[in-house]
């Protein structure tokens, strides 16, 4: 048998012996017993741990305590930010009752428009391109205004809709093709495209799009 380092440790060990042994015997103990036996675990107890309530008598044994969390980690970081409430700004209202086909036409012409606030609330909170997902309305602008400025160092400098489907929908769910003009400084484009569009916060918005196919035309 290993050697007891201290006296406090010979009582935390002889007090969770005493309730291994309760929860066998408990039911065949007199209440005289009873009493004793609660005499005995509380003075051990007091030896192992003054502040630790010990309530072996009721055969449960003490709950095991959560561990600390580590330093520096604050937990509240772990759950996602709530989002803003947008549910009563102007572009947000604008997306209702509009079809899905209108939605994708609004958002492509918010390019030229260099409404992004308006293109923000077009898409999906669950857009899958870019940060959408996970940035604020103001974020967003300020993104996109960057990369407006870009553009007109690489473009395309302006989009256009040059015709679009009427939607495929199921339930909330739907499907718009797009046919979109691209000009830039040398070149047009005609980008084919499919967008996936879902309902959602009282509107269609949209939560995806692809490039079918691509025609370029070089300006002489």
């Amino acid at each position: 048998m290993c050697p007891v380092s201290s006296t406090q440790d010979l009582a935390k060990r002889q007090v969770a012996l005493l309730g291994k042994m309760l929860l066998y015997s408990i039911d065949h103990l007199t209440e005289e017993e009873h009493q004793v036996y609660d005499s005995l675990v509380e003075e051990l107890a007091s030896r192992a741990d003054s502040k630790k309530e010990i309530s072996i008598r009721a055969g449960v044994p003490s709950p095991t305590p959560e561990p600390a969390p580590k330093a520096g980690v604050d937990l509240r970081a772990a759950a996602p930010p709530e989002r803003p409430d947008y549910s009563n700004i102007q572009q947000n209202k604008k997306l209702q009752g509009l079809k899905p086909e209108s939605v994708v036409r609004l958002f492509v012409e918010c390019w030229d428009k260099q409404d992004f606030k308006q293109e923000f609330f077009c898409l999906s909170d669950s857009f899958k391109q870019g940060n959408r997902s996970r940035q604020t309305v103001e974020d967003y602008v300020t993104h996109r205004y960057e990369k407006y400025a870009q553009r007109h160092l690489t473009g395309p400098l302006s989009k256009q809709v040059v015709e679009i489907s009427a939607p495929v929908v199921d339930g909330d769910v739907a499907m718009v093709q797009v046919a979109e003009r691209h000009t830039g400084k040398t070149e047009d484009m005609i980008l084919y495209r499919s967008y996936s569009m879902v309902f959602e916060n009282t509107a269609w918005r949209i939560l995806d799009f692809k490039t079918n196919q691509k025609r370029v035309r070089k300006r002489v």
